[in-house]
């Protein structure tokens, strides 16, 4: 055999034991690598996104957005030739590439025309595989965007080559401390020993302690910091649960502890009592410092199920506390909630509408809406507000009121703020070339939590770029709320944001706790009332009295006021009088759909 060859079959093999170390081959679906390649899709507007990975004789998708088969033969993959590649390969038309017109993936279905994709390597550096993109249609790529697909394939080699290794590490490091706490490694073993100890008892709670946004925050730190992180967890675990009898570790931020209650007092409402008094005293003690972590707060949320009332099985009791524990987003060291058989069937509709919503956003089943606002002084359309509508093929039409609350207290939140700006500016550029967008923003809601994600400001200046979006058109809503917790950070997100052309302003004001010293320290440009206050003019209510104030206050500090909700003529007229810049409402205009805006820019009051 030359030496070439011989050469070529050693990389190989050393490549194919870098990948099956990784042992993700074959594996299921995982949505640490599915919110990657969405956010792939939502940037690039292509149909297709996949994480693949080429194994001795097949190319195997580990994430697959848009392609109905989840494998090919290596011997047509068009990755194949991408990791021969340094870093990566792009082809704008397959069709008139030598190499690929006549690949089966052209010729026949999916019929793909267009192709980019980055390399995906180990930690040795060899190839493992690539993220890459697709379209059924020849596009042009530019060096720009290139970069850009380059990023999200680091995000994606980052997980391959730590996930793995972390998640190993991290359940050694849990199972040693729980070990040396109760002599509890983990959930089988805690199982098993619940089972024994609920066989002889009479009374007894169940508890599920969750970490808020704990997986985001694995994929968002650096690998030294999510070790850091893990390790500050397991300690405090360890303060959280030491009056229980058995403890575990659940794996993503979650643990479990059970607590025999046969010495306490028998009555249904007093064991409740008594865990409620324990769990809050355990969470003080143990969280008394935030669990923070580079500019990142962690609340815990704790679920409660009791034996035998809420179950006697350990995995009944498990389900329960895990339903029964408040959304995943609260922001309370004390959030201790027991297990309600009257509120399963709102749970479980809760659940449901999660799991749909996340197929929704990856799928592409959500739909556009948007409220004109009216300019007071020239009575012209001045602008749009962004809101998101759902029709589920089983559910029906879903409100926001319902979905939003939902994916604002799970990590959904954050592919739907991606998935609605990607929409926005994608129908933005659209308005454009048809020639009615000139001078009129749009407005999208979001938390400061979305402002403060780490690179997320690079991300949606990619994706005005690759829109054509001009950044003044765009204006980012910041709820008040939102922005207690770090001010100063807040601020500096905010004014990084306005260094990029974007406006920024509060949403909903007046209904939060932010205090006029914190107001001044924020660059804004603008206030919205919230509909609430609107509501009160003409009433000579408290309601009435705010809204004068918010405007006033608006005033002196030069920030532009915008009013919502706007339902009556007298309203309308008070908030003139008022000197309110900008308003909207149902007496005005419903939220329309994209294809109706066009006619109404330009109309007056």
């Amino acid at each position: 055999m030359p030496h070439r060859d011989l050469l070529l079959n050693e990389q190989e093999t050393r490549r194919l034991e870098d990948l099956y170390a990784l042992d993700v081959l074959d594996t299921p679906p995982e949505e640490r690598f599915d919110r990657i390649t969405r956010l792939a899709k939502s940037i690039f507007g292509t149909p297709v996104a996949l994480v693949s990975l080429l194994d001795r004789e097949r190319q195997w998708f580990k994430s697959n957005q848009g392609l109905a088969v989840n494998e090919t033969p290596r011997s047509i993959a068009i990755c194949e030739h991408t990791v021969r590649e340094a870093s990566h390969l792009v082809i704008p038309n397959l069709s008139e590439d030598e190499r690929f017109r006549d690949n089966p993936l052209v010729t026949e279905d999916p019929k793909l025309k267009f192709y980019a994709g980055a390399v995906l390597r180990s930690l040795n550096g060899h190839p493992l595989g690539t993220l890459c993109i697709l379209d059924y249609v020849p596009r042009q790529f530019s060096n720009q965007q290139v970069a850009v697909l380059q990023q999200i394939a680091a995000m994606v080699e980052r997980e391959l080559n730590e996930g793995y290794r972390l998640q190993v590490w991290r359940q050694s490091l849990f199972e040693q401390i729980l070990y040396q706490h109760d002599g509890l490694p983990g959930e089988r073993l805690f199982a098993e020993r619940c089972e024994r100890t609920l066989a002889h008892v009479s009374s007894a709670a169940m508890v599920v302690m969750g970490i808020n946004e704990y997986d985001l925050s694995m994929l968002e730190l650096p690998s030294d910091q999510q070790l850091l992180l893990d390790k500050e967890l397991a300690h405090r675990v360890a303060l959280l649960f030491e009056t229980a009898d058995h403890v575990a570790t659940l794996g993503h931020g979650r643990y479990a502890a059970l607590y025999v209650l046969d010495n306490q007092p028998a009555t249904r409402t007093a064991s409740r009592k008594h865990m409620r008094y324990v769990g809050a005293r355990a969470l003080q003690k143990a969280f008394a410092e935030p669990l923070a972590l580079d500019n990142r707060r962690l609340y815990p949320t704790v679920g409660v199920s009791m034996y035998p009332d809420n179950g006697q099985a350990v995995d009944q009791l498990l389900i329960k506390a895990e339903l029964a524990r408040p959304g995943k987003m609260a922001r309370s060291t004390r959030a201790v909630s027991f297990y309600d058989s009257k509120e399963e069937a709102q749970l479980q509709r809760s659940v449901m509408v999660e799991n749909r919503l996340r197929e929704a956003i990856a799928n592409n089943r959500l739909r556009m809406n948007y409220q004109p606002k009216f300019d007071l002084a020239s009575g012209q359309v001045s602008g749009l507000e962004a809101l998101v509508r759902w029709h589920d093929a089983e559910l029906g039409e879903i409100s926001p009121a319902e979905f939003i609350p939902i994916a604002e207290n799970t990590d959904i939140i954050r592919d739907l703020t991606d998935w609605v700006l990607a929409a926005v500016c994608h129908q933005y550029s659209e308005w454009r070339q048809q020639g009615v967008a000139e001078g009129v923003t749009v407005a999208v809601n979001l938390s400061a939590d979305d402002l403060l994600r780490p690179n997320f400001l690079q991300w949606l200046r990619a994706l005005l770029d690759h829109t054509g979006m001009p950044a003044s058109a765009l204006i980012l809503e910041i709820t008040e709320g939102s922005l207690i917790d770090n001010v100063e950070l807040a601020a500096e997100h905010i004014r990084e944001a306005k260094a990029l052309g974007l406006s920024v302003h509060i949403d909903d004001f007046g209904t939060g706790y932010s205090s006029l010293s914190q107001l001044h320290r924020l660059p804004l440009d603008a206030l919205k009332v919230d509909r609430s206050f609107v509501h009160e003019i003409g009433t000579r209510s408290t309601g009435e009295m705010v809204t004068t104030a918010i405007i006033s206050l608006a005033k002196s500090l030069r920030l532009s006021v915008v009013a919502e909700g706007i339902e009556t003529e007298d309203q309308l007229a008070e908030l003139r009088k008022l000197g309110c810049d900008s308003v909207q409402g149902f007496l005005l205009s419903r939220p329309l759909e994209a294809g109706l805006v066009a006619s109404l820019l330009g109309q007056r009051l």
